[in-house]
């Protein structure tokens, strides 16, 4: 039983740093996810030694708060451009008033998407801001059409007149290939193209690093979170056996170039 302990006392502490972390994570919302998962870790791994492990957490969350004060503002280049203006516009028209919760969250992706999109060509930021926009409107009741959001979202998009490449990323947003695959709509959602880089990468990390209210997560308790709201049976769980892989690796990618885009050496552990 004593020899136990010392692992008991370990498991407490993890839990305390992945507390703090979500903590951290919330209270920081202009730093994405990633780099604080990344500043906790690092600090844990520094002072996992630390004589007196009951103040691992306290020394790891001061540490991280260090690097969180350097953190380079955002030069919020991106809010106010005609694309971007009408996609937030037509987001809160089709889900402020009947989802608010679909609203907050798109509200919250579209500000990680402000934030990562200095990962992305300057020409193409607008797009991946107004994708983050509407990458949900599939859920409102004058979209919906199909029951896949993805699919009635891009396609009501491509009515209106929207870019195309808007269209393409809000019906392939988060790995939807693979709902569409569980849900037998595969062929229908191939009417979009599915074009793997940058832009898309950042929009699938705005999304996996924002929880449904808005609030910004890290990927694996967002992933918990899915989990745990949508229950096993839901198409977007189940799809998550055939595509999670791809959803991590697009936010590693992006991870990598934040980091890079900071001045860091690129050493990711999300």
């Amino acid at each position: 039983m004593l020899a136990a302990e010392p692992a008991v006392r370990w498991h407490a502490v993890d839990e305390q740093i992945r507390r703090m972390e979500s903590r951290l994570v919330t209270e920081h919302d202009s730093v994405p996810p990633s780099l604080v998962h990344e500043w906790v870790e690092h600090a844990r791994a520094r002072l996992g030694g630390a004589a007196v492990r009951d103040f691992v957490p306290l020394l790891v969350e001061r540490a991280v708060r260090a690097r969180v004060r350097k953190f380079p503002a955002e030069d919020g280049e991106m809010s106010g451009t005609p694309l971007t203006s009408w996609a937030r516009n037509t987001a809160h028209r089709l889900l402020a008033r009947h989802s608010p919760r679909r609203w907050a969250h798109s509200s919250g992706v579209a500000r990680r998407a402000e934030q990562v999109a200095r990962v992305v060509p300057a020409g193409e930021r607008d797009v991946l801001v107004a994708a983050a926009w509407l990458h949900d409107i599939g859920y409102a009741e004058e979209v919906a059409e199909t029951g896949l959001h993805s699919l009635d979202g891009a396609r009501y998009l491509l009515r209106a007149g929207v870019p195309r490449q808007v269209c393409d990323l809000v019906a392939h947003h988060s790995g939807a290939s693979a709902v569409a695959e569980v849900v037998g709509l595969l062929d229908e959602l191939m009417e979009f193209d599915d074009v793997q880089g940058r832009l898309r990468d950042a929009l699938w990390y705005s999304d996996m690093t924002t929880g449904p209210d808005g609030q910004p997560t890290t990927f694996e308790n967002r992933l918990a979170e899915i989990r745990l709201r949508r229950g096993p049976d839901d198409p977007v769980v189940r799809a998550l056996a055939i595509n999670v892989d791809a959803r991590r690796a697009a936010v590693r990618r992006t991870h990598r170039l934040l980091r890079r885009t900071l001045g860091h050496p690129s050493r990711v552990l999300v």
